[in-house]
């Protein structure tokens, strides 16, 4: 080690940069090469001497960028102090940020009409394809894609809120593609309207083909036979992961499934549908399939026609509803838009609805 710059003449000191030797001492544990005359960039190897923990190298002629490794992360334990033309480093060594060499103006020259080139070629690119995309979907006219249409969308915290954060008394059921629960929303007079929330499984294949589907089939569909979306919600949950939901005007009166077979411990009153109102509740249905095949906006197969998907309110009127299984019929032909990618029997397993 070099002895106090007071006892050493110019010749004692040390010049040139840090030999590469030091690098093979995989034993160093201190080094210290203050006021020397050495010169160069401080080498990367320093940083990769693993017992390395004191390093002193201030007062030299060392120029560049500081390594952050090694001992170079701790600034404890290293000092380049005095050497005026370091950059970078960990903060704590409180260095200069190292300045980026601007281009020559001949090479400014030659690079503006190149991005010029390149930023037109993408603008002419893009223009063509919307022109495309636009033309294509005005040939077929499929039905738009957009999640409800004339219903302002609800974020996660709404949600949240609406449900009591999904309480597990507000649970109503579960299904192929989403749980359900009730929920209570601020309505536009400033009371709070009964909704039923449907939380889709996107873990489970097909739920977010059944969302859109659904969208997408009843966002320009008004039935007084049809369960009416309130709105939706297309946002990320509290962890980061992508949710979704569809929110529905509530039935007090459940499902028709759940007045053709009552559960056995079901604690509520049970009661029966008398021949008048079975009548009535096959009418409404018969009224909404009616409107869902000749006298919609588009024509709309249901494929999923069951009593769990006919939902009775407060007058025992039927609501069909859940049209994540739905195909449109394309106008003007024959050929009709798969909703989802299943293929063969649709619908519930062990269920096959008639139709």
């Amino acid at each position: 080690m070099p002895t106090p710059p007071e006892s050493l003449s110019p010749e004692q000191l040390y010049n040139g940069s840090i030999p590469s030797a030091l690098g093979q001492i995989k034993g160093l544990e201190t080094l210290d090469l203050s006021r020397n005359n050495l010169s160069g960039p401080i080498p990367k190897f320093l940083g990769d001497l693993t017992l390395l923990y004191s390093l002193n190298l201030p007062f030299n002629n060392f120029f560049g960028e500081v390594p952050t490794v090694g001992v170079f992360a701790n600034a404890s334990g290293v000092s380049v102090k005095g050497n005026g033309k370091l950059c970078n480093g960990i903060t704590g060594l409180h260095l200069p940020p190292c300045s980026i060499q601007r281009p020559k103006k001949k090479q400014k020259l030659v690079i503006v009409p190149i991005v010029i080139s390149l930023v037109a070629t993408l603008v002419i690119l893009s223009s063509l394809y919307i022109l495309i995309s636009w033309r294509k979907r005005s040939k077929t006219k499929a039905p738009s894609t957009t999640i409800m249409q004339g219903h302002p969308l609800i974020s996660y915290s709404q949600m949240v809120k609406a449900t009591d954060d999904f309480s597990p008394t507000k649970f109503l059921g579960s299904g192929s593609f989403g749980s359900v629960y009730k929920g209570e929303l601020e309505g536009q007079d400033g009371g709070c309207d009964l909704v039923a929330v449907k939380v889709l499984k996107l873990q489970t294949p097909g739920a977010l083909r059944s969302f859109m589907a659904e969208c997408e089939a009843l966002q320009n569909m008004q039935h007084r036979n049809l369960v009416k979306i309130v709105t939706a919600c297309a946002s990320i949950d509290a962890r980061g992961n992508d949710f979704k939901a569809i929110v529905y005007d509530f039935m007090p009166n459940r499902s028709l499934d759940g007045w053709l077979h009552p559960e056995a411990n079901d604690q509520t009153e049970q009661r029966f549908l008398d021949l008048a109102e079975r009548v009535s509740i096959l009418l409404d249905v018969a009224y909404a399939l009616d409107y869902l095949h000749c006298d919609g906006p588009t024509p709309i197969i249901h494929c999923d026609l069951k009593p769990s998907n006919v939902l009775l309110d407060a007058d025992m009127v039927a609501h069909v509803g859940d049209f994540g299984l739905a195909k449109i019929i394309i106008d003007g032909s024959s050929t009709v838009q798969q909703s989802t990618s299943s293929m063969g029997v649709r619908g519930t397993i062990g269920y096959a609805a008639p139709g």
